[in-house]
């Protein structure tokens, strides 16, 4: 017990501090005023309202596209047309009101996503419906476009890595903008990004803790692939079909 309680120990020193939490609503806990708050976008902050497009959607269209020459590439420009047409949801509901509080408080706020260029405009966009501006308190109001194996571009309060490592992408932007928060709070679902981040900032020198957000791990568990095969072959440009709507014409294919 007593070696498992230093491995534990040794851990967090190396990679900073890494805590579960269910609720959205626990990143304030975290937060203070020389703070940096970092929110993931896709299963932190937004979902689509159906189950084509989702993060979990992905690993299964990854795997089925393994025969491709390129299955990411193929697959990342499925899901990016998917992601243009969609409409999405707020994850948990009240997460907009909280990254409002955070900012009235000044707290600096931003995004981080490994969404690729051509879906910043859309994202910002869907998060704006929903009442989250990730602008307001963000470290800089410009745009920024760097290379860090891939394109990246940093606009509107996001930090979009186009499939890139977040922890070195954040890193070399905070470097572009002189800036150094005293401490990082990063929430994010996945936690191998908060892992990357964790190295990363722990490398720079800068204290971290992340928030590995289980709201959605429930219905992630509860993924039918046949829905989104239906969704995928009987959608087209002017409307997804819901998942309402996918399963009963799934279950009108297997009536006899």
């Amino acid at each position: 017990m007593k070696f498992a309680t230093f491995f534990v120990f040794i851990i967090a020193a190396l990679h900073g501090e890494i805590l579960e939490t269910a609720h959205f609503k626990d990143l304030s806990q975290h937060a203070s005023s020389s703070t940096l708050i970092v929110l993931d976008i896709d299963d932190t902050l937004l979902v689509p309202t159906q189950t084509l497009g989702t993060d979990v959607w992905f690993l299964y269209q990854l795997d089925k596209n393994s025969s491709a020459p390129d299955p990411l590439d193929k697959t990342l420009a499925q899901w990016e047309a998917i992601r243009h047409l969609t409409e999405m949801k707020i994850v948990e509901e009240g997460s907009d009101k909280i990254v409002s509080e955070l900012q009235s408080k000044s707290i600096r706020v931003m995004g981080l996503t490994t969404q690729g260029i051509a879906l910043a405009t859309r994202t910002v966009k869907q998060l704006l419906s929903h009442n989250i501006d990730l602008s307001k308190t963000a470290p800089n109001k410009e745009d920024h476009y760097f290379l860090n194996g891939h394109g990246v571009l940093y606009r509107n309060g996001i930090l979009f890595t186009g499939g890139s490592p977040k922890g070195p992408a954040l890193a070399k932007l905070l470097d572009r903008l002189g800036y150094r928060p005293e401490k990082i709070v990063f929430i994010n679902d996945k936690k191998s990004h908060l892992l990357d981040v964790a190295k990363t900032m722990e490398t720079i020198g800068i204290p971290f803790t992340g928030l590995r957000y289980s709201y959605s791990d429930a219905r992630v568990a509860s993924f039918r692939p046949e829905i989104a095969e239906i969704q995928f072959h009987h959608s087209n440009f002017s409307k997804i079909l819901t998942d309402e709507e996918a399963i009963a014409l799934l279950e009108s294919h297997e009536s006899p």
